[in-house]
């Protein structure tokens, strides 16, 4: 039996930081990364497979405008939120942040946590999803 893909979306300020994460996560589920331009703005579609999305807080929150945030947890299984220490988020990131927070996908790691507990973390969001369960977007 083949395990299920992870569709997750890895958000920080920090871009080399959560680029260098998502693409370390992307290569152990063995699906793509995509950057959040990508899927947001230009509407690359997403693979029924899994993926791991990556970007600023703040570009999901400008797309409200265009066509909603990205429904949850239809669009992730997990949001991983890489929070600096001492760091304080901005008005559009908050939102966002509220937003997966509200709906139960959200997590913080800080940017130097093992990536063994970002994944006990995503396999954990997969539990008792299935295969049949595609991607959604408005």
């Amino acid at each position: 039996m083949r395990a299920i893909a992870p569709r997750v979306v890895v958000i920080g300020a920090m871009e080399g930081l959560r680029i260098a994460r998502a693409g370390r996560l992307a290569a152990h589920y063995g699906v793509p990364r995509l950057p959040a331009v990508d899927v947001l703005i230009r509407r690359q579609p997403l693979p029924a497979d899994g993926y791991v999305v990556d970007g600023a807080p703040q570009l999901l929150d400008r797309v409200a405008g265009i066509g909603g945030l990205p429904p949850a947890p239809a669009f992730a299984d997990l949001v991983v939120h890489l929070r600096a220490p001492g760091r304080t988020e901005g008005a559009e990131a908050c939102r966002v942040l509220r937003y997966y927070e509200a709906r139960g996908v959200l997590l913080g790691f800080r940017p130097d946590a093992p990536d063994g507990d970002l994944i006990v973390a995503i396999d954990a969001a997969v539990r008792g999803r299935t295969a049949a369960d595609p991607p959604r977007w408005p």
